[in-house]
């Protein structure tokens, strides 16, 4: 697919020209790129992990954001990834952040170069940063970077059994697997 070729923008110019938009963009090093339309297995597993969060961390210290908000992962880089956490100390007219404590990506075929390339690092560099989740919809999968006392691993944990859960420490919870794939078509 042929994606049209944007002049460079700086994030305020950005910001400005997408409100104006009528699809949804990242600025990728400074050039918007628009976001895909997602599948139905997609939005299931947004759904349950949404479900999940919203009834296991406590809404007064963090803010949950599906796809919506966009994350500054560099000078010239706005991300939206598909669920962020991040603490709750923004103001409501605030437009963006780069203080994350998880990020969530449900991966689409045209996504994963992104989301196991510049994505990847972009979020792992950044200092606020717990865990990062890349999540399969088209088979049960999930690859997990777990941040540690060494920070994270080079490598991420692969999760693909059912009855698994992945622990997000700094929110103290679990993410059970089976919970995250509920009706979710394999």
């Amino acid at each position: 697919m042929n994606r049209p070729m944007f002049p460079r923008m700086s994030i305020e110019a950005f910001q400005a020209w997408a409100d104006r938009q009528d699809g949804r963009y990242e600025l990728v090093r400074g050039r918007p790129m628009m976001m895909n339309q997602t599948s139905w297995n997609h939005s299931k597993i947004t759904t349950n992990l949404l479900s999940i969060l919203l009834q296991s961390i406590d809404r007064d210290i963090y803010h949950i954001a599906a796809g919506d908000f966009s994350l500054q992962t560099g000078v010239d880089t706005l991300r939206l990834a598909d669920i962020l956490i991040t603490p709750s100390n923004r103001s409501g007219r605030d437009r963006r952040t780069d203080e994350a404590v998880v990020l969530i990506e449900i991966l689409s075929p045209s996504t994963t170069s992104e989301d196991f390339g510049p994505k990847q690092f972009e979020y792992l560099a950044l200092p606020s940063l717990q865990a990062y989740l890349i999540v399969a919809q088209d088979q049960m999968c999930v690859w997990a970077w777990l941040k540690g006392e060494d920070g994270f691993s080079e490598k991420p944990e692969v999760i693909e059994t059912l009855d698994a859960a992945i622990p997000i420490h700094a929110l103290g919870l679990s993410l059970a697997m089976g919970e995250i794939y509920r009706n979710v078509d394999l």
